[in-house]
């Protein structure tokens, strides 16, 4: 609490949202593999749609953390823009103030460049018109933080759909092994 105590409104929020971010991470990551053993199972024992609905709906919380926390960073980035902090720059590094579309463009180029990796940043590719304010290093930490995010869910969700399709043609090839081996009944 005393490192909160000179921040303002907007920074005390900025700061709850980074921390909400973090832990929300940790628990995709290390609960990751419970929900994992409960698709296993899935896989190798029942096909049952009720057992698919309860495995899937850790897939529903990512995705719907991920467009919570989307929303959230973009109004936080308003709220700290209306406080007076200069978090955005334009290309000549220059801080500026940015509206609603531009600052949503900021959050999803940095979404972006959390999934395509170093893609975005290998190219110089962006989709947003602003650019962080560097200057600004606790805002620089609470976007890095907001792109790990994603990052680390789209690692999660594609290792995890990656498993899982091979899990599956597995099984298939299990049951049309099977079908092959036992001869059709005899009339």
């Amino acid at each position: 609490m005393v490192l909160l105590q000179g921040l303002s409104t907007s920074g005390v929020v900025a700061v709850i949202v980074g921390l909400l971010m973090v832990g929300t991470s940790i628990v995709i990551v290390f609960y990751h593999d419970r929900k994992h053993d409960q698709l296993d199972q899935w896989i190798d024992f029942s096909f049952s749609g009720t057992a698919l609905r309860q495995a899937l709906g850790y897939y529903r919380f990512m995705a719907v953390s991920m467009l919570v926390f989307y929303v959230l960073f973009t109004c936080s980035c308003l709220f700290l823009q209306y406080e007076g902090h200069r978090i955005f720059a334009d290309g000549d590094k220059v801080p500026i103030l940015a509206g609603p579309i531009a600052t949503a463009l900021f959050a999803l180029d940095l979404v972006l460049r959390g999934g395509f990796f170093d893609i975005m940043e290998h190219f110089d590719l962006r989709i947003a018109p602003v650019l962080m304010n560097t200057q600004n290093v606790w805002f620089v930490i609470y976007a890095f933080a907001f792109r790990m995010f994603y990052a680390l869910s789209l690692i999660k969700i594609l290792l995890s759909f990656a498993w899982i399709y091979g899990k599956i043609r597995r099984a298939r090839q299990a049951l049309d092994d099977q079908i092959r081996i036992v001869p059709p009944p005899q009339t």
